[in-house]
């Protein structure tokens, strides 16, 4: 069955959903995610060009941001080091920088417990400064390290994604002939009706993908 998630169709920072997919470990569901990011970001999506739009930081796309939403419960220590095992290799500094993000997750996790139960929302907000981290709507703090930022967004949408879904998703909502259209109408109605009207209906179509995508 699918995840039976719906995510937002935009954040406060007006960012906008991009897609949504799930993350699994062999068959296991470990969690819905979704990408969002700026309308530029939607107008520049192609397979080829998803990558460099989502991790080059300016003053058009400042931030992009990944959502988690557990479908199982897990560990502190075990999220943590799974979302670290995947952030290192795409991250140009020294491995050991990886344990400042490690350690705000496994902050965040422990003060709920120490489970990241089935419905824990993580949230992470890439940028040109680095990753902020929140577990379940509180500020765990911001790991300010150069590239770190773009590693995390590498680990949902480079080559070796963890979750094929969502790129995916992220492809088919706007990469279409009708995407384009109303990604074009975000771009340059940032905040009129005819852009509002746009979202929803592209949410509502991306909603829809990761329903069909995560059965």
């Amino acid at each position: 069955s699918a995840t039976g998630v719906t995510f937002a169709p935009k954040l406060d920072e007006g960012l906008y959903l991009v897609g949504c997919g799930v993350r699994k470990k062999s068959v296991i569901k470990v969690y819905a995610v979704a990408m969002y990011s700026s309308p530029s970001v939607l107008n520049a999506i192609s397979p080829a060009t998803l990558l460099n739009a989502a991790r080059t930081f300016d003053s058009d796309t400042p931030t992009t941001s990944f959502v988690l939403d557990m479908a199982m419960s897990v560990g502190a220590e075990k999220i943590a080091g799974a979302i670290a095992e995947s952030v290192k290799p795409r991250y140009d500094g020294p491995p050991s920088d990886i344990a400042q993000l490690e350690a705000l997750i496994v902050d965040g996790v422990n003060e709920k417990g120490g489970h990241a139960n089935k419905g824990t929302i993580f949230r992470f907000d890439c940028s040109d400064e680095g990753v902020r981290v929140t577990v379940d709507g509180i500020s765990q703090g911001t790991v300010q390290l150069k590239g770190l930022g773009s590693a995390f967004v590498d680990v949902f949408t480079d080559d070796n994604a963890v979750s094929p879904t969502l790129v995916d998703s992220c492809h088919d909502t706007w990469g279409s002939s009708e995407g384009k259209a109303l990604s074009t109408s975000l771009l340059s109605s940032s905040t009129g009706g005819g852009g509002k009207k746009s979202a929803k209906k592209a949410i509502a179509k991306t909603n829809q993908k990761e329903d069909e995508k995560t059965k």
